[in-house]
């Protein structure tokens, strides 16, 4: 849509306005125009007309038999933000062409300094609320990655699901279920059945082999996590390492006996990372220095 129309349109609506104000502007054709005390003006196409003074837009439109535009509602003239006798609000505006007048309006409006003005044309044309405008605080907690999200939590959830259904139980023809658990150094095969709770490492009692409170309480872990202290005997021979390096190799091979024996144990020990192998080791000792990081005294003579 162009800013002005151009053409023998075009100066035959300025010569006949010239007469009537000087302050009207053409921006906007369609087939009919009415300005007011002048009566319409009988031309192939109508014009929107803003009152650049008054800020009031001016527009008609085509009648069925192309005539004057008659009183009828749908077919009237309208003074847009006006006193006339058929008052429509700017901010009814259901076209683009009087869209695009309106931001011509507004725009010139911004050029002459009346910032008043700007602001009615566009607060009235363009409004920022209602019902088809969401609320501040809809808008500031709205994430747009929270559909990704959600799905991708969706399909994780999924896998894990098909993925326990694909771990069978795994018990041997002595009703043992394996397991093999590492830590450090240490190395822990553990094999356990149906019994009153008894635990033995390396041909004897676990309270026995570990005097230490914590070193127990590492053994036993899986069993408190899947509620089932007291439910299996336990027989482990582990080898390599220290106390604690035992202990926790003794930990991750029961949970892994226990995921063999039922696959539904396996949701509360993956949660509980104890089917994880822990990879941390001591690190080697370097050239040059005393451990890995150490180093020797430094002696300056």
């Amino acid at each position: 849509m162009m800013r002005r129309s151009l053409g023998r349109i075009s100066h035959l609506v300025k010569a006949g306005l010239a007469q009537q104000s000087t302050s009207l502007e053409i921006i906007s054709t369609s087939s009919q125009m009415i300005v007011p005390n002048q009566g319409a003006l009988s031309l192939p196409t109508s014009i929107n007309i803003w009152d650049v003074h008054n800020w009031r837009l001016y527009s008609s439109d085509t009648t069925a038999n192309g005539g004057p535009p008659s009183a009828d509602a749908n077919n009237s003239a309208q003074l847009v933000g006006g006193n006339s006798s058929v008052p429509v609000p700017i901010a009814a505006v259901s076209s683009p062409l009087e869209a695009d007048a309106a931001l011509d309006a507004w725009g010139d409006a911004m050029d002459k300094g009346d910032w008043e003005g700007a602001w009615d044309i566009f607060e009235s044309s363009f409004p920022v609320s209602g019902p088809e405008f969401p609320e501040l605080e809809e808008i500031l907690a709205w994430d747009p990655d929270a559909e990704d999200k959600a799905g991708r939590r969706e399909r994780e959830k999924a896998m894990q699901e098909e993925t326990a259904r694909a771990r069978v139980v795994k018990i041997d023809d002595q009703g043992r279920a394996h397991g093999v658990g590492k830590r450090k150094t240490s190395v822990a095969r553990v094999w356990i059945r149906a019994g009153p709770g008894h635990v033995m490492v390396n041909k004897r009692p676990y309270d026995a082999y570990f005097p230490s409170l914590p070193r127990r309480n590492d053994v036993l872990a899986p069993f408190f996590i899947t509620d089932t202290l007291g439910r299996f005997d336990v027989m482990a021979a582990v080898e390599g390492g220290g106390a604690t390096g035992q202990a926790q190799a003794l930990r991750h091979g029961i949970a892994r006996a226990l995921q063999n024996w039922d696959p539904e144990m396996r949701t509360p020990l993956k949660a509980a990372g104890l089917l994880t192998r822990d990879a941390r080791i001591v690190e080697r000792k370097k050239p040059g220095k005393k451990k890995a990081r150490k180093s020797f005294a430094w002696v300056k003579r």
